[in-house]
């Protein structure tokens, strides 16, 4: 079995916006790809909310826990996607 590889937030939430620009010029947006949007835009929702509190140091415990929260399942579906998708690659 692999190590769980670790994916760079940042670089897997562009992914994701190529991976959508790319299915909308073929018309529609499939399931899959939507999902992992919203999760990416939750995760990126919670991130500035997030930054914007540290900047001026009130950032609360909660914001913190939702961060990380939403960072860890965006990851965590960005992975089974990306391994879904190298699968389907002969």
């Amino acid at each position: 079995m692999q190590p769980k590889r670790e994916f760079d937030a940042d670089e897997a939430a562009q992914d994701v916006v190529n991976a959508c620009a790319m299915a909308l010029q073929g018309g529609s947006l499939p399931a899959d790809v939507n999902e992992l949007f919203y999760k990416m835009q939750d995760y990126r929702n919670a991130k500035t909310v997030a930054d914007n509190r540290r900047e001026h140091l009130r950032l609360t415990k909660e914001e913190a826990e939702r961060e990380r929260t939403t960072k860890r399942e965006f990851l965590d579906a960005y992975q089974a996607f990306y391994e879904t998708r190298k699968s389907d690659v002969p």
